[in-house]
């Protein structure tokens, strides 16, 4: 629904007295930390996609009244009134004293929405803004506002205690627009007054669901807008020559995509590639022509956010030691007893080609394995090389990964495997299992520690799976991964085995690892690890599968890029057999393959090592009673509980860091039509594990 104005007050007139008093019922439990950027900004969410918490776009799924919606019998009738189908809703609570807020950037979900806002709860200091300018409203309480949501507009509360809002998401509606244009046409309008009915109980009118994306035409006329601009805007004549055949490709391949899926979930990747496209190959030229709240800048954010589920960022998953260590600036602790060497084929490493000449002599004395005592002495009085000097040399070429330590890795004593299908809760789990005292972990997934070893990597079998099996568990291989996993081990003081003096490093450790590639990888660890031991953790489909679902569309989890044979430039998760298979299939379909595989694989693979080696975790009992199944788990693994262990499993298991959004029971409903779609195929293998694991 466009609207030229920038403010309009709606003609109708709401009981504010009844707000508040419906308002009231909630505690402070009940506000949720809003996604704005002024601190103390809350909000209780009435309407979301899928009816659970969450701030995910309508392009998400369908829209559900939430528990607390159906607490509030007159805000659903305020909602009526409107006559226009809702986006989402929810109670905004602003803190006194604050600047101004941002109500939303503009986005793809914008584009198409725009807000209504009731004040419950209001004083004289709040003022709304409109492209930086104040605007001369006052509203109380009961009234309601909408505005122009296609520039840059805010809100300040600078009065002496919070407000709160009624916010309203909508499409639109000829009847709503209707009602806006009585107000404009006659200002002297009186506000139709919507009391409390305790007999109207009907339902509000919801969004009805449809996966949406710009047309052809759209498309055209936002890459207009971004052409005018940056032309206008000072771009040079020869930039603006090749912007202009780089918009008019992005356009042909758009509507050629457009004609062949239209507003179909199979076209989703497709149109993903070129949203991708398009912010490598014209967003990165224009993007600095553009000044913010331009009209070619809203047109970049609408096409960029296109398939976004939510404003939150894509998050660069950084290991956390390393990233702690840069941020702390901790250079690797050197021991002057130990021996180092080269890495293997090292003048073929990025990082070689950086060196200054003084470090690359300095490397090449590392050929053979050395201690820095056995060279220190001459190096010094050779080159000149002071000991401070030398020190900081090799600490850059360690972290150059151009040179390594000589140690002797520990025997691993029983490692434990978590083995599960991806976003089934195996980080929760590994997070809680890392703080029992004898475990050391490499404290993230070892998807780069497996697959650096060329012929572990999926290129080497042409990209056909991830699976690797006993015949692949070479000495050599083993010797190698062994060493790798020595490297990043460290105990849950988060203390490096490697950093401790030779002498006092523990001959065996227990370790505990987790990567969901290697659901496809259990033979081979068998044979790499002897005494491995492996914990099954199972969760409900439903949950499982639309997890993978809001992982592939967060793009949080791309595994690898530019992949042979898929047409895509990005794979998520793992490579399950008959992965090339899936090219013209939709996400879910996608995810679905990878679920089944994964469980399938895990079965038929346990199924052929002794039974006291592996023992069976459902996620859902995990959550429902971490003790009861920590201990269990505690039991089979032969690991020794402690106080820290046990305060940590008596309360809830906090929220693991590799969650895409809040954790709830219900959350696949967001995707409920797409798992109701999915359910006979991965109704057998629930069976089986019903069968097997009742």
């Amino acid at each position: 629904m466009k609207l030229d104005q920038e403010f309009y007050q709606v003609p109708l007139r709401f009981d504010a007295e009844r707000l508040h008093q419906e308002v009231s019922q909630f505690n402070e439990m009940d506000w949720q930390i809003h996604k704005t950027k002024i601190e103390g900004t809350q909000s209780i969410v009435l309407v979301s996609v899928g009816g659970t918490i969450n701030d995910d776009f309508a392009i998400s799924g369908a829209m559900r009244g939430t528990a607390f919606l159906e607490l509030c019998p007159y805000i659903k009738q305020v909602i009526k009134a409107f006559e226009a189908p809702v986006s989402r809703s929810y109670l905004l609570r602003i803190p006194k004293c604050s600047k101004v807020l941002p109500l939303g950037d503009y986005n793809y979900h914008w584009f198409r929405r725009r807000c209504i806002y009731v004040p419950i709860v209001t004083n004289p200091g709040v003022q709304f803004s409109y492209n930086d300018r104040t605007q001369k409203i006052d509203p109380e309480a009961g009234e309601a506002w909408t505005l122009n949501h296609s520039q840059h507009h805010g809100i300040a509360n600078t009065g002496d205690q919070d407000c709160i809002y009624l916010v309203i998401e909508t499409k639109g509606s000829v009847a709503l627009k209707a009602i806006l244009e009585s107000s404009e046409n006659n200002p002297e309008l009186e506000a139709r007054r919507i009391a409390y009915n305790p007999d109207n109980s009907s339902e509000i009118p919801l969004e009805t669901y449809c996966f949406e994306v710009l047309t052809p035409k759209e498309i055209g006329d936002l890459t207009a807008e971004i052409l005018f601009d940056a032309e206008d805007l000072g771009m040079p004549q020869n930039q603006v020559t090749k912007l202009v055949e780089k918009i008019e490709q992005f356009r042909n391949k758009w509507k050629q995509v457009f004609v062949k899926f239209h507003h179909d979930r199979l076209g989703e990747l497709a149109y993903q590639d070129l949203i991708l496209e398009f912010q490598q190959q014209i967003v990165s030229d224009v993007h600095k022509w553009l000044p913010a709240g331009s009209r070619g800048s809203l047109a970049l954010m609408v096409i960029n956010s296109m398939l976004s589920t939510s404003q939150r960022t894509i998050a660069k998953q950084v290991p956390r030691l390393s990233w702690v260590r840069k941020k702390l600036t901790i250079k690797p602790a050197l021991r002057w007893s130990a021996r180092y060497r080269v890495v293997e084929h090292y003048q073929q490493q990025a990082n070689f080609k950086r060196l200054s000449d003084q470090k690359v002599q300095v490397l090449e004395l590392f050929q053979s394995p050395i201690t820095l005592n056995e060279i220190r002495e001459c190096l010094i009085a050779a080159n000149g090389i002071s000991e401070e000097k030398l020190v900081k040399i090799v600490q850059r070429l360690l972290e150059f990964r151009l040179l390594r330590e000589e140690f002797q890795p520990p025997h691993f004593e029983q490692p434990l495997f978590i083995v599960s299908a991806p976003r089934a809760g195996s980080t929760l789990l590994f997070e809680t299992l890392s703080r029992f005292p004898q475990l050391w972990t490499t404290a993230k997934e070892s998807h780069e520690t497996i697959e650096g070893i060329p012929e572990l990597h999926p290129a080497a079998r042409n990209y056909s799976s991830n699976c690797l099996t006993a015949a692949d568990a070479t000495p050599e291989i083993a010797l190698t991964l062994k060493e790798r996993f020595t490297e990043q081990l460290q105990n849950r003081q988060s203390q490096l085995f490697l950093d401790i003096p030779t002498e006092q490093r523990p001959q065996s450790v227990r370790f505990l690892e987790k990567t969901p590639k290697n659901s496809l990888r259990i033979p081979f660890l068998k044979a790499i690890f002897p005494e491995a031991r492996f914990i099954y953790l199972y969760r409900d489909p439903k949950q499982n599968v639309s997890s993978i679902i809001e992982g592939w569309r967060s793009r949080r989890f791309v595994a690898y890029r530019q992949v042979p044979g898929w047409p895509f430039q990005e794979w998520s998760f793992l490579l399950a057999p008959g992965w090339s298979s899936l090219e013209d299939s939709s996400i879910a379909t996608i995810a679905t393959h990878q679920w089944k595989s994964a469980n399938s694989y895990i079965m038929n693979d346990l199924k052929k090592i002794p039974a006291k080696d592996w023992c069976f975790v459902r996620y859902s009992d995990l959550v429902a009673d971490p003790k009861k199944i920590v201990s269990r788990i505690s039991k089979f693994a032969q690991l020794e509980w402690d106080e820290q262990i046990d305060q940590m499993v008596s309360r809830s298991l906090p929220v693991s860091h590799m969650s895409v959004s809040a954790p709830s029971p219900d959350k696949w409903r967001k995707n409920v039509q797409e798992i109701n779609q999915i359910l006979p195929e991965v109704q057998p293998i629930m069976n089986l594990v019903d069968k097997s694991h009742d």
